[in-house]
């Protein structure tokens, strides 16, 4: 993620259209986890890091 965001950074000083992306991740090592709330932990991340970037912003 934090080489995404550092390229997204990179990228936006070289546009005057504003470039940015909230990300969201979430991790298993049980193999027998449910995928879907893999997903919603991810998605909830994701929220989670676009309403801190708006309070930045």
């Amino acid at each position: 993620m934090q080489r995404v965001k550092e390229a997204l950074a990179e990228a936006d000083k070289k546009t005057d259209i504003p470039i940015s992306a909230a990300m969201g991740y979430a991790w298993s090592d049980d193999p027998d986890k449910d995928t879907e709330k893999l997903l919603q932990s991810a998605d909830a991340k994701m929220y989670e890091n676009k309403q801190m970037m708006k309070r930045l912003f």
